[in-house]
């Protein structure tokens, strides 16, 4: 192993199984009277989140299934009704929650890509080694950008492009800088 390579270390603490599941996006508010509610997608309208029959969404002690009844709008932003969903009463409890729905479901993806949200846990190495660990993901419309915890505690957004990304392995929880000039640190 060349201490000098970054790539080279053993792996990252973050290395991880694939999940069955992947995270598509979060409720926003509710929507009307009759329990639907806003879905706020973390990626593009051709995710396939339409043809998904059933979701998961998260809840105290973990992730709930429900139905899908229907789905309408466009863009990232949708309007989703559930089954067992009644009113807008039951639709705010769910507000702000995570959705996630089973990868059967999504579009296959071609060699070398791989979803934005498999980056978040992941560890990220730079040039002299750990720069933090990925909190979550900006999609921006000119560059996506991975949002870190840095070792000190704070936090740092680092834009996921050349000349600045060296490599990512979202199978093993790895995300190699070759350079940190694109951190910008809060």
């Amino acid at each position: 192993m060349n201490p000098d390579d970054p790539s080279a270390s053993a792996a990252p603490k973050a290395a991880r199984r694939r999940k069955e599941r992947l995270e598509v996006g979060r409720f926003g508010a509710a929507h009307g009277l009759a329990g639907e509610l806003k879905l706020k997608l973390h990626f593009a309208p051709g995710s396939g989140f339409a043809r998904a029959k059933r979701i998961w969404v998260e809840r105290e002690g973990g992730f709930v299934p429900f139905e899908v009844e229907s789905v309408r709008g466009g863009g990232k932003a949708l309007i989703v009704k559930l089954r067992g969903v009644a009113d807008r009463t039951a639709a705010e409890g769910l507000a702000g929650k995570v959705v996630e729905v089973e990868r059967a479901v999504l579009p296959p993806l071609a060699e070398g890509e791989y979803y934005l949200a498999d980056l978040i846990g992941a560890e990220v190495r730079g040039p002299d080694g750990v720069v933090g660990e990925v909190i979550d993901v900006a999609v921006n419309p000119t560059i996506d950008s991975l949002m870190l915890r840095l070792p000190d505690g704070r936090t740092g957004e680092q834009p996921l492009s050349e000349p600045w990304l060296h490599s990512v392995d979202p199978e093993e929880g790895l995300v190699v800088l070759s350079s940190l000039d694109g951190l910008i640190v809060g």
